[in-house]
């Protein structure tokens, strides 16, 4: 929670930072952050024609009571020491539907709320979302732009790639990881959630990612014809992306939001993987064990004329 003197912005940042620690420690899936965040701004934004002023007192509650609902509907964790204590049972594969009680984010609010507050103020952030708890997240655009780039790059003949590039390149993780953590840290600024719709930030977050260099190499790490051709097949989508203009003023003013967030170069390490799960919901394998860490750099993007900076940055020590 935030002092007094505080202003909406920076309440809001502390709101963000203490979401992120919660589903850390309890290794829900960070994507749940997105939601809570969601709940938290439409309910700011339906209470902003009321005189009544938002209180640092009920924004702590209003937060505590949108990670509540978001753990509850969209709350996965695998099994772990830090989670014994208030979660439900495990199922075959490892993974557990969360079950944490009002009393224990009660008790994360340190006595200053009790159960009883905390249903009241669930149930005024229910009516005043009018119960649409299930919107699009950016990472959910994240995913279904990858499975595109995944098939061009399987199809592709890889022919300016060393064979060290191939295993990380032409399997899209690059890509997926640099665009997740732009977006990771998009909940951080106001402006993105408030203005720019969630498939927005996520093209925005992917562009950049493609658009990145290899610091080592100084190599995209994406060819440009494989660029040029995922464009092509999100136009031949329809709808809203048929007439997609990524030089357009507003995906311009939210990459450069994105790339604000972000510290100067992003480094991917490499990880240990023996079979990959049958059922996963992105086609690409992730970096082998053999391939070293790579580090990127987003690219530059031309900044508009009167655009605001980003309300916070976020080095790569926080996450």
């Amino acid at each position: 929670s935030g002092s007094a003197g505080e202003s909406p912005d920076a309440i809001r940042r502390n709101v963000c930072q203490w979401n992120y620690e919660c589903v850390d420690y309890f290794l829900f899936d960070r994507e749940v952050v997105q939601l809570s965040m969601y709940y938290y701004d439409r309910y700011l934004a339906a209470r902003s024609e009321s005189t009544t002023e938002i209180s640092p007192t009920l924004s702590h509650l209003l937060a505590l009571s949108s990670l509540s609902v978001a753990c509850k509907l969209h709350g996965t964790t695998a099994e772990s020491p830090a989670s014994q204590s208030s979660l439900g049972s495990a199922s075959a594969s490892g993974s557990i539907r969360a079950s944490l009680r009002l009393q224990d984010f009660c008790d994360m609010s340190r006595g200053t709320f009790c159960p009883q507050m905390l249903e009241e103020m669930e149930m005024s952030l229910l009516t005043n979302l009018q119960w649409k708890l299930h919107p699009p997240t950016p990472t959910d655009f994240l995913f279904r732009f990858v499975k595109i780039l995944s098939l061009l790059l399987n199809d592709d003949s890889y022919g300016q790639y060393t064979n060290s590039d191939i295993d990380n390149v032409g399997k899209g993780w690059s890509v997926f990881e640099v665009a997740r953590y732009q977006i990771e840290l998009a909940v951080y600024s106001p402006e993105l959630c408030r203005k720019f719709l969630p498939s927005k930030i996520a093209l925005a977050a992917i562009l950049n990612a493609m658009d990145s260099k290899i610091v080592r190499t100084k190599r995209a790490i994406i060819p440009s014809r494989i660029r040029h051709s995922f464009l092509k097949h999100l136009r031949c989508l329809g709808g809203g992306f048929s007439k997609l203009d990524v030089e357009e003023d507003e995906m311009v003013q939210a990459r450069t939001i994105l790339k604000k967030l972000c510290s100067k170069t992003i480094v991917l390490d490499g990880q240990v993987v023996d079979d990959p799960p049958a059922s996963s919901d992105v086609t690409f394998t992730p970096i082998s064990s053999k391939t070293k860490s790579f580090e990127y750099e987003l690219p530059e993007v031309h900044s508009l004329s009167g655009s605001s900076s980003s309300p916070v940055s976020v080095t790569a020590d926080h996450f």
